[in-house]
């Protein structure tokens, strides 16, 4: 029947792609399994079967009915991308679902594999998962069955580093791979052709991944968990298999995942030109990696001060990995951040707001663009003092550009920050309705905050409780800030009737 429904060209490249994507969880799910055999939960095969099962059917029979589609444009393939990242958590939700239907009997797993059992939870955590937000609604991780700390994790980490990147690693698709990539929120290469470049990415990915497990485990955590937390800090995701995320351990281990939660702040370029070329100075030698340590140690600073005015108490460390964990939104929490001042809330929110650097597994509007936007204050201030005869000289990131060069990075980041802040002002609005009085402002900023630059800090709205208009307001805010807003715009903007007109 769908083979003989009238599908436009423009459609069919869409739906071919989207079936491509759809394979990730399928292989994500099979690649699942021995973990569930090695932690003795033969219950979790079956789930883990199933959503394998029907994210390859699904995904199969979109590619084979549209393979012959034309290649992908980039208005296409910003579509494409944003469809992918709504429909692919669909898919996560299921293990959620299944085990929690398989054993939301045992004891030990009551009540939080029971709110699992809700598809409004389910699907916000793999969301939450697949957008490296962090944001969750498990309230004790520790008593989860291994298969589902696993799969948070492995969400997180795929996540992270982009599952078109993964696509274009793996599968190598016929269509314009190049328009995917772009279209993912990633634009510098670090390779001489694109497939190159995304294998370069994810060798550096393994590469740090693996040297965090053992980091971790040498300042004192247990296998299990530093597997999982060095996948989730260097994803920048934020997902622990504590109850009380990094609160759970001491100096050594938070300090450790400071520097995994650093390291996957930092561009993948940079990375490249440190490992291969020996160049220390390409972590801080460019613009917006100088800008990361300078708001790394200008935060600290802030938010030492703030918490010493209000508590009376010098937490140095707890302040330190606060700050980490909100400019590389990461979402890690070393304390309950109700404990603080509403100053410090808002400075943490700043913190997610920003983010860190553009092509690392960071959310937020990015350091390059907050950059643009500091440049186009100083040229105007530099131009009013021009004489007549005079010519304004633009300089970005140790180069000189033409006037359009400048005008377009700046028109860039400035409808980007104009669409960032709007989203805040209108997710705030929304949220402060459904939660009501029970939550400051501050709270309902920060949450908001948290969602939108796929952070994961949470001020204690979000949970199981949270009404489902709650949830719903935070999965979309999570969804437009990592893919960066504009390709979920233009889906939500393109109803089918105007692309049957194509």
């Amino acid at each position: 029947m769908i083979a003989r429904l009238s599908i436009n060209p423009y459609l069919k490249t869409v739906l071919r792609d989207l079936g491509l994507l759809i394979h990730i969880p399928a292989a994500m799910a099979l690649l699942s399994l021995p973990i569930c055999l090695l932690a003795g939960e033969y219950y979790a095969v079956v789930p883990f079967l199933l959503t394998a099962i029907a994210a390859l059917i699904t995904g199969q029979g979109l590619f084979r009915l549209f393979r012959q589609a034309s290649a992908s444009k980039l208005r296409q393939a910003l579509i494409t991308v944003a469809l992918s990242w709504a429909v692919i958590p669909v898919f996560g939700a299921l293990p959620f679902l299944l085990i929690a239907d398989s054993i939301v009997g045992t004891p030990p797993a009551l009540p939080t594999i029971a709110y699992f059992q809700s598809p409004w939870n389910a699907l916000f955590e793999a969301t939450s998962g697949f957008t490296s937000a962090g944001l969750t609604m498990t309230i004790r991780e520790a008593v989860l069955p291994h298969s589902l700390q696993w799969w948070r994790s492995f969400m997180q980490w795929i996540g992270g580093v982009g599952v078109i990147v993964l696509m274009i690693a793996v599968l190598e698709p016929a269509t314009s791979s190049e328009n995917l990539y772009f279209a993912e929120g990633r634009s510098r290469r670090i390779g001489i052709t694109l497939q190159q470049t995304v294998r370069n990415i994810w060798w550096i990915y393994l590469l740090y991944t693996l040297a965090g497990i053992l980091l971790l485990r040498i300042a004192g955590m247990p296998w299990w968990e530093a597997l999982n937390h060095s996948m989730t800090a260097i994803s920048t995701g934020g997902f622990s298999v504590t109850n009380n995320s990094m609160a759970a351990y001491g100096a050594r281990e938070q300090l450790a995942v400071i520097v995994l939660m650093i390291l996957g702040a930092i561009s993948f370029a940079n990375h490249f030109q440190f490992l291969t070329r020996r160049r220390l100075k390409a972590l801080w030698g460019d613009a917006q990696h100088r800008a990361l340590w300078l708001l790394l140690a200008l935060g600290f600073g802030l938010l030492l001060a703030e918490v010493y005015w209000y508590s009376g108490r010098v937490q140095g460390l707890n302040a330190g990995f606060q700050w980490v964990s909100a400019l590389t939104t990461c979402g890690f929490a070393s304390l309950d951040v109700q404990q603080w001042s509403l100053s410090a809330k808002l400075l943490l929110s700043l913190g997610m707001i920003f983010g860190a650097a553009s092509g690392s597994t960071v959310g937020g509007l990015k350091l390059n663009r907050v950059i643009s936007l500091y440049k186009a204050v100083a040229w105007r201030f530099e131009r009013t003092g021009l004489r007549p005869h005079q010519l304004m000289r633009y300089q970005l990131d140790g180069r000189v550009v033409s006037p359009q060069e400048a005008n377009r990075q700046i028109e860039s980041a400035a409808v980007l920050a104009v669409l960032w802040l709007s989203l805040v002002a209108v997710g705030t609005v929304v949220l402060v309705h459904i939660v009501g009085s029970e939550y400051t402002l501050a709270d309902v900023v920060f949450e908001v905050a948290s969602a939108l630059g796929s952070a994961g800090l949470s001020s204690g709205i979000t949970g199981p409780m949270l009404p489902w208009a709650g949830k719903l307001t935070l999965m979309l805010l999570m969804w437009m800030g990592r893919l960066e807003i504009i390709p979920v715009l233009l889906l939500l903007s393109m109803p089918l009737r105007h692309l049957s007109k194509r």
